[in-house]
């Protein structure tokens, strides 16, 4: 039995659905007091963003001047393009995203581009460089649609990164103080930050709970005799033990059918703790631990890719290089299809596991695929994120195209202007956080930055959600 199918089977789910004895999970899902559907969120960030001409979709000739879209489900496996073709599969679910670029990034740049590039992605929101580790100026995406979606008694969001021995993944996650949230790199942690509570408790747990308690009981007796402002401030404190109680509680007695067995400790290559990391995404998913993810992808070794006779460094051997070097622009094109081929096979895990709602998890997830790049070469221009999934809420099977007619220049290789700037960008991606805030339920219309001035000096919004998405 391979180690997919003994997964499933501790879930409790061999076979699609016949076999699904996931009674437990299906009672507590019913038990939510207002009985609104789950609702979950992935986000995953991957190194040195795209290599468009590799990525990009020109069926039936369509051109770059003028908005279009085509439906995926119509076309034939030949019409995908090479970096989208693992996604075939799951076409109905997807959007493919063209026309959108780090426009702000660029009116940004007061340190590396990579960090402006990471912070900027998920946050929309200006990089601080003023401090020794570089931080985000308001929180990320994924704790925004935290806050709103998440369980008190479980864990708000699940912060994970698989690292590789060169470059660790990419930041993603960041608390509304700007700190970057810290992340687990190894699958064996994670299994036990999500069901050791409960299968092993720690007998400190009672105790801890019970500090809380007096502490409250201690502040309820003290709050009559302080000011407003020192008692605000209380309020604020013991809301945070109060939620901290709560969830060391629910993590505790959680209770869930079935449980998976815990991954090996150290496991030896990227593509086994890719797999591990996303079944425990399903698990977490399936028993309701968490609803919010994020999953940074850390440098691949180029041996996974097939370029290790090239090189052993895909950051400075070959990504830098993609637009003056065929060869290296066909490696990080390989390594994005690899990419791609991980992120179908994290949507075929979810689809395999029902959500107690009559359908997969997927049918309830929503993933968003991003970079902290548009391209190796550390541009900004042409960036093309991924929707998979959220189907109530978007229209999806479909890849759109929007031209790039934004008043703000972006840096370009001379091979595309000899000027190094093109004359316009792509829609802000801001949009496309707004899009998937709304999609999640949040009633907003800003992620970030609200509005920026272009170098030659025209307004441009960054409010409100992408076009034609819904």
């Amino acid at each position: 039995m391979s180690h997919r199918r003994a997964f499933l089977k501790l879930l409790g789910l061999s076979g699609a659905y016949a076999a699904v004895s996931n009674v437990g999970l299906s009672r507590a899902l019913a038990a939510e007091a207002d009985q609104t559907p789950i609702q979950r969120l992935i986000l995953i960030g991957h190194c040195h963003g795209w290599p468009y001409e590799s990525w990009k979709m020109r069926p039936n000739g369509l051109g770059d001047d003028t908005p279009w879209q085509v439906d995926l489900n119509s076309l034939p496996l030949e019409a995908f393009s090479q970096a989208l073709a693992p996604l075939y599969p799951h076409r109905h679910r997807m959007l493919a995203l063209d026309g959108l670029s780090l426009a702000t990034a660029e009116l940004g740049m007061d340190g590396n581009r990579h960090d402006t590039g990471w912070i900027q992605s998920w946050t929309g929101n200006w990089a601080d460089f003023s401090h020794t580790e570089s931080l985000a100026t308001s929180a990320s995406l994924d704790q925004i649609v935290a806050a709103h979606i998440a369980r008190s008694d479980r864990l708000p969001s699940l912060e994970i990164s698989i690292d590789d021995v060169r470059e660790s993944g990419r930041p993603i996650a960041y608390a509304p103080s700007g700190l970057r949230l810290p992340v687990q790199n190894a699958p064996d942690l994670v299994w036990q930050r999500l069901f050791g509570p409960s299968l092993n408790p720690n007998p400190l747990v009672q105790r801890q709970r019970g500090v809380l308690d007096f502490a409250q009981a201690e502040y309820a007796a003290l709050s009559p005799k302080l000011g407003t402002l020192q008692r605000n401030k209380l309020d604020s404190h013991f809301a945070l033990l109060h939620s901290l109680r709560d969830r060391l509680e629910g993590m505790a007695t959680l209770s869930c059918e079935t449980f998976p067995e815990p991954p090996a400790k150290d496991l030896p290559t990227y593509e086994q703790r890719f797999d591990a990391f996303s079944e425990l995404i399903g698990a977490a998913f399936s028993c309701d631990i968490t609803r919010v993810v994020s999953l940074s992808l850390g440098e691949m070794p180029t041996t996974d890719f097939g370029w290790d006779h090239y090189t052993d460094d895909v950051h400075k051997g070959l990504a830098h290089d993609i637009y003056n070097n065929a060869d290296k622009h066909q490696a990080m094109t390989d390594y994005l299809i690899k990419h791609a081929g991980q992120v179908a096979r994290l949507v075929t895990t979810l689809e395999s596991l029902p959500d107690g709602q009559g359908g997969s998890l997927m049918d309830s997830t929503l993933i968003v695929w991003g970079s902290e790049l548009a391209d190796g070469w550390h541009g900004y221009r042409h960036y093309n994120p991924v929707i998979l999934g959220g189907s109530w809420h978007f229209q999806t099977g479909r890849y759109i195209h929007w031209p790039h007619q934004t008043p703000i220049q972006m840096l370009v290789p001379a091979s595309v202007n000899p000027m190094g700037y093109s004359q316009f960008s792509g829609l802000p991606h801001q949009h496309l956080l707004v899009s998937t805030a709304q999609a999640m339920g949040l009633s907003i219309d800003q992620v970030g930055i609200e509005h920026v001035q272009g170098q030659r000096g025209d307004r441009v919004e960054c409010t409100g959600p992408l076009p034609d998405l819904t």
